[in-house]
């Protein structure tokens, strides 16, 4: 999915990035696409941080800032802002052992030409 980062305030304000990327629009040129970026999914979030397109906020609680106030217009509390993160923390898991394990290619999967 895809949306807009900065509905209610620009987004470069509120994260301290030096470097203003304009998302989507880069690659499409449309300008419905202006700071539209790929939203990922929020299992693990806890566990990715720094956040935002740019790694520009290095804590989860901070990112949850910046969102109600760059998306919302609000300001978050420092218990809404815990509770969140405190929800934000319970889609974290465990990973496959073999999460990172590249996997075993069959032989003959590639054919490649002899000289």
């Amino acid at each position: 999915m895809y949306q807009k980062f900065g509905v209610v305030e620009d987004y470069w304000v509120a994260t301290g990035s030096t470097n203003i990327d304009k998302g989507r629009f880069d690659v499409t040129k449309d300008p419905n696409d202006l700071y539209v970026f790929r939203v990922p999914s929020l299992r693990n979030v806890a566990m990715t941080a720094p956040y935002f397109h740019d790694g520009s906020v290095p804590t989860l609680p901070e990112a949850v800032k910046v969102m109600g106030r760059v998306q919302l217009g609000i300001t978050l509390s420092d218990a809404d802002t815990g509770d969140i993160v405190a929800f934000l923390e319970s889609l974290t898991g465990a990973l496959p052992a073999n999460f990172a394990t590249a996997p075993t290619l069959p032989s003959g999967s590639i054919a490649l030409k002899q000289p």
